[in-house]
């Protein structure tokens, strides 16, 4: 039997991965994407750890002749990341 909390955690996900589907979106960005969210929680860029372990989660729908990428995604530009950083803030700031 399942923690309530982690049984709403995974309709949440479901539906997430759902709305994401109809609207266009892979089922791998999906898998990367909810499973780097989950070992970061809502970090502005994924760390190490969160990618590695999203980009193993993505060889479950991966065709077996796939191979694994060893080499790690680089860093965005200092200029995006600053421009994201921004633009977080403004957004942050537009909720309140």
């Amino acid at each position: 039997m399942r923690d309530p909390q982690t049984d709403q955690l995974l309709t949440d996900v479901q539906q997430a991965v759902a709305r994401a589907r109809k609207g266009g979106v892979t089922v791998r960005a999906c898998i990367f994407d909810a499973t780097a969210a989950a070992v970061d929680g809502e970090a502005h860029w994924f760390s190490p750890e969160a990618r590695r372990t999203a980009e193993n989660a993505c060889r479950a729908v991966d065709p077996p002749t796939v191979k694994a990428n060893p080499q790690p995604l680089p860093k965005a530009p200092l200029a995006a990341r600053v421009l994201l950083g921004l633009a977080n803030r403004i957004a942050e700031r537009a909720q309140r």
